[in-house]
């Protein structure tokens, strides 16, 4: 039970982790972060091709499915923390 435990507690950790920086990243918390490497590999690209166009922004429905989509990750890890504590009490 005690490696149970550990594995849940573990695996919990990881995925409410992954969930976590997929709420930030769907929230869009790094959009002002990735839009100075957006620029530069723009700049890069305009060298390369001067007729290269950017592809459009996600949309706002996109932007929820991607929220949704990410505090399920964050649940999942939560409920696999609680639960190794529980297995932990027993």
């Amino acid at each position: 039970m005690f490696h149970v435990s550990g594995g849940l507690f573990v695996s919990g950790m990881v995925l409410f982790a992954i969930g976590m920086f997929s709420h930030m990243s769907a929230t869009g918390l790094f959009d002002g972060i990735m839009y100075g490497f957006k620029r530069n590999r723009r700049a890069k690209l305009k060298e390369i091709d001067p007729d290269y166009e950017e592809d459009e922004e996600e949309s706002v429905e996109e932007r929820q499915l991607r929220k949704q989509a990410a505090w399920y990750w964050v649940l999942i890890g939560v409920v696999s923390v609680v639960l190794s504590f529980l297995i932990a009490l027993v």
